[in-house]
């Protein structure tokens, strides 16, 4: 076995080396990105049950930044919004914070000062956007 080994130059043990440690990097970037987009998915299908179940509210936007994200380049903007959420019969009047992809065309829609619809969950206070953002 010595005499295999010895048979190599000395780089070649190396640029294996080195090789092997790029698979492991990418092994390790597939599996991080595969948890983020099952994340993800997580993510859009509580929003769509929360859309479909939870209770219709409005909310006034008391902010809008610019989170410096794209989806598309200029397809949708990542916005976070700060939003006062009004109060239901089941829910008390909410303070939250929400990220959320919007189209350019719908930019002036989720301004400063503006009402928008949202459903809230009772149980957990969780909410989403209950009106079109692309």
């Amino acid at each position: 076995m010595s005499d295999f080994l010895d048979a190599w130059p000395g780089w070649a043990k190396w640029v294996w080396l080195v090789l092997l440690l790029s698979l492991a990097q990418a092994a390790f970037m597939l599996w991080r990105e595969r948890r983020r987009r099952a994340a993800g998915r997580r993510d859009a299908q509580r929003q769509a049950s929360l859309r479909a179940s939870g209770l219709a509210s409005t909310a006034r936007v008391v902010a809008a930044r610019d989170t410096r994200r794209r989806i598309g380049d200029t397809l949708y903007f990542i916005v976070e919004l700060d939003l006062e959420v009004a109060a239901t019969d089941a829910t008390p009047a909410l303070t939250r914070t929400l990220s959320l992809p919007l189209s350019p065309l719908h930019l002036a829609d989720f301004s400063a000062g503006k009402t928008i619809h949202v459903r809230v969950d009772p149980a957990t206070h969780d909410i989403a956007v209950d009106q079109a953002t692309g």
